[in-house]
């Protein structure tokens, strides 16, 4: 699942919401596969494609960095943040 949006610095990108190979199919070049068609509906059309992979999917982590990816939250110091339904309602609340 994919989509794209647009980031003020770098331009329009492609978001790449969720992305997974069952594990029985692991290895067969299913996932470079997902990747290559991936970079072919943003070509010509994006300078990026980010994402979100948890710290502990080692083997995903490995799986992207071999086809080029920087960790941007190591190399360029960005973090993710959420702000909440309660929270956000908090806020509309204040006066």
């Amino acid at each position: 699942m994919y989509y794209f949006t647009y980031d003020p610095w770098i331009g329009k990108l492609l978001y790449l919401e969720d992305f997974y190979v069952m594990k029985e199919y692991r290895g067969f070049g299913i996932g470079s596969e997902i990747l290559k068609t991936l970079s072919d509906v943003m070509k010509n059309r994006c300078s990026s494609m980010h994402f979100i992979v948890a710290e502990s999917n080692k083997a995903s982590i490995d799986f992207y960095k071999r086809r080029g990816a920087s960790d941007l939250s190591l190399q360029e110091g960005w973090r993710l943040f959420r702000i909440d339904k309660e929270n956000l309602l908090k806020m509309s609340a204040e006066e």
